[in-house]
């Protein structure tokens, strides 16, 4: 089959290598500059660079983007953390249709983020999704979905380690139900769905008000290679890198108030319950935050 590929980041690097394995890639459209690309990810740009590939940058809204795709003839159009909608000039430039990779298990987590939204409400059971593109957002046919567990002493770091040789095992089984000519499609139930938008680094801010198990969630959920959760602490901005649920001894506090040390981190209380922060840095030069009861973790 001849594939075209866009993608971008370390899925798309999983899933581009896979696709080389067995099929012929036509042409690949990577994001527009990204300075994570080859830092915190690899890079799709550099991978199809290296490979050889023909392989541009470019926006999804590009007016040159419909044109280049029906140019290349592609039997098959796939496309892995593409952050953009595609037009329906697009969708329609390969026979065999257009197919995505979405880490969640549609019709639950459509749209940005799906991982770290998924961790941040405590989901135990995650997983991956190939489907069709059709016009909406990640509301497309399912092809195909495996799930995986979480534990709530894994973070997003963990769940990424996990779902890297999932995208190349998805990927392998898709391709070959297209060669064998069964795709499977199933439409998804509008009534299991949900949807949540992009997250930035300011929603890493930490409100100790909530509760101890929301927070240690929020920390899991936007741990590195994602910028953090924070709080302020002598006017200096803290990242908390790990953090569980204390359940040695019922602390009273304020929310936001360091009740307590262990020999693994320090103690805060919340809204409900008490968060002990086994790993806190400096934002500004990354040494390690060592706090003393009656301090007060701020949230502004």
């Amino acid at each position: 089959m001849k594939v075209f590929f866009l993608g971008n980041h370390t899925v798309g690097v999983r899933t581009l290598e896979t696709l080389l394995e067995s099929d012929q890639v036509i042409g690949v459209v990577a994001h527009p500059h990204d300075p994570e690309d080859g830092v915190d990810y690899l890079s799709v740009y550099d991978f199809a660079r290296e490979k050889g590939l023909d392989v541009v940058r470019m926006h999804g809204r590009d007016r040159n983007l419909p044109e280049l795709i029906h140019d290349c003839k592609p039997d098959l159009v796939w496309v892995t953390d593409y952050r953009y909608l595609l037009p329906p000039s697009v969708l329609s430039a390969a026979p065999l249709g257009t197919v995505n990779l979405h880490p969640s298990l549609l019709p639950k987590y459509r749209g940005r983020a799906p991982i770290n939204w998924a961790i941040l409400n405590g989901e135990k059971e995650l997983g991956l999704t190939a489907h069709f593109v059709d016009g909406g957002m990640d509301t497309g046919d399912i092809i195909a979905q495996i799930t995986y567990n979480l534990n709530t002493d894994q973070d997003v770091a963990d769940a990424l380690e996990i779902l890297y040789p999932l995208y190349r095992k998805v990927t392998r089984h898709v391709l070959n139900c297209f060669r064998a000519g069964q795709v499977p499609r199933k439409a998804q139930d509008q009534s299991q769905a949900s949807a949540f938008p992009r997250r930035g680094p300011k929603d890493g801010l930490i409100d100790w008000g909530q509760s101890a198990r929301r927070i240690r969630d929020l920390v899991r959920a936007v741990a590195p290679p994602y910028p953090g959760a924070f709080s302020h602490l002598r006017h200096k901005r803290i990242k908390i890198l790990s953090a569980g649920c204390d359940t040695e001894r019922p602390h009273i506090g304020v929310p936001g108030e360091i009740v307590g040390r262990r020999r693994n981190g320090f103690v805060v209380a919340t809204g409900k319950g008490s968060l002990l922060v086994k790993k806190a840095i400096l934002a500004e030069d990354g040494r390690q935050v060592i706090a003393e009861p009656g301090e007060i973790l701020e949230n502004r």
